[in-house]
């Protein structure tokens, strides 16, 4: 009877909250189920829901989509990467053509607002899995090292589509992030981004086109390498129809030597991979 009360008062004090051990047990079930701190770390990470039909991958240490190719990755989805001197963080790579392209931007149903500040566009917002821009200082280490080809690719509302690719270069924040163009590689469509002069980077709040009088961000919406306001902004508010009033149908997402100025594409794609498919030593 001793024995089977002791085995009885064990249990009783288990199950008290006021025991050590149940007293951890709570703490290690608060701690799993309350919000942490740390798991905002890193907007530029987007989302942490299920992909639309592609897998999110473990961790790696690539420093981009093109060497996680080489190294035997086929399947189009997301990775971690890390490129030299950056901390690492996650890239869609585009696995379907010529071997590992990262994504750094993508356009597709109007569910992320890119009328975006200059930390927003410096750091990256929107989803991984859809619409997204990655962020200016990660593309920026991503190309910081070597030369790099920048494939834009457009679709309209008739399902016709119109690529063209670049090689090019990107300054970091202290140059507001200047693009470059080093010239066309390849694609039918014209070049509307610039006459291949170096372009920084601008913002509403952040005003660095090339047009004195006029703050091209503000003037159109998003964050663009505006050169004097009227020849692209693929990062525009992205519109089902033509607008019927004129300032808001020069807000749209738009390349003019294609479809003109008044014309909002349905969905863009903007790309990046090394110019020499070398695999890393």
């Amino acid at each position: 009877e001793l024995r089977l009360f002791k085995q009885l008062h064990l249990i009783q004090l288990l199950e008290s909250p006021h025991c050590p051990r149940k007293t951890e047990e709570i703490r290690a079930q608060r701690a799993w189920s309350e919000p942490s701190e740390k798991t905002s770390w890193d907007r530029a990470d987007f989302s942490t829901r299920e992909p639309r039909g592609a897998a999110e991958h473990p961790p790696g240490h690539r420093p981009d989509c093109q060497q996680l190719f080489l190294a035997g990755q086929q399947s189009s989805g997301i990775f971690q990467v890390q490129p030299s001197g950056s901390q690492p963080f996650k890239v869609y790579c585009d696995m379907t053509a010529e071997g590992g392209w990262t994504v750094i931007q993508r356009r597709t149903d109007g569910s992320v607002d890119f009328d975006q500040l200059w930390d927003a566009y410096k750091n990256g917002f929107g989803d991984l899995h859809g619409d997204f821009w990655l962020g200016l200082e990660k593309i920026h280490h991503l190309v910081q090292e070597g030369r790099y080809n920048l494939l834009i690719e457009l679709e309209d509302w008739e399902g016709n589509s119109q690529a063209v690719q670049f090689e090019f270069s990107l300054g970091g924040e202290s140059t507001a992030y200047t693009l470059n163009l080093l010239g066309p590689l390849s694609g039918e469509l014209e070049n509307a981004i610039g006459d291949f002069r170096q372009l920084p980077f601008s913002t509403r709040d952040r005003d660095h086109d090339l047009k004195a009088d006029t703050n091209c961000a503000k003037h159109l919406s998003g964050g663009w390498w505006f050169s004097t306001c009227g020849h692209a902004n693929l990062n525009g508010k992205y519109f089902r129809s033509i607008p019927r009033q004129r300032h808001e149908r020069k807000q749209g997402i738009f390349w003019k030597t294609w479809k003109g100025r008044y014309y909002p594409l349905k969905s863009t794609t903007m790309k990046i991979q090394p110019t020499a498919l070398e695999a890393e030593p």
